[in-house]
């Protein structure tokens, strides 16, 4: 398995600095400097390609979480929203399998229950289903947002609509 996570780590390269047009097994075997043989024994096609490294980046997503140990809702956040380099390369991963959901509709019924389970966590720790689908709906927005600007204004940003937004909340802990 290794070597497939060799391969993740290319399909997740391709997505981020390319963008999901660009990605192939080709483009995914020269990322990872193996044959195109090699990528098709792991992933026959794109979608299983794009379904494979979301899921490979929610995995790396789900330990940085675990190592990091966030203490509360705005925490959580924080790790997700694009404000240094490797969680922006994460977001435009994100943006790629967002946009292959909307036309494929494999895609769309595992990322629609992705977005299901996430915006549980939030009712899970606290929050009511309708404010929870807020804050989710705001992280979208401001993750797009923050990807269009320079690393030095996102704070900025984050500060004024994520932040505000979770100031008004009484969060639990």
């Amino acid at each position: 398995m290794k070597r497939a996570a060799h391969v993740l780590d290319a399909v997740l390269e391709v997505l981020a600095e390319q963008g999901i047009g660009a990605l192939s097994v080709r483009t995914v075997a020269a990322a990872a400097g193996v044959s195109p043989a090699q990528v098709q024994y792991y992933y026959r096609t794109k979608n299983d390609l794009v379904r494979a490294g979301f899921e490979y980046a929610g995995e790396q997503f789900l330990a940085e979480i675990e190592a990091a140990q966030p203490k509360s809702i705005a925490g959580v956040v924080e790790l997700w929203l694009p404000l240094d380099e490797p969680r922006s390369r994460r977001a435009r991963v994100w943006l790629a399998y967002a946009a292959a959901a909307v036309v494929d509709p494999v895609l769309q019924k595992e990322n629609a229950n992705l977005d299901r389970e996430l915006r549980q966590w939030y009712v899970d720790a606290g929050l009511s289903e309708d404010v929870a689908a807020q804050l989710f709906a705001m992280i979208d927005g401001v993750t797009l947002q923050c990807l269009s600007l320079p690393l030095a204004d996102r704070r900025a940003l984050v500060d004024r609509t994520v932040g505000a937004f979770l100031a008004t909340l009484s969060l639990p802990g």
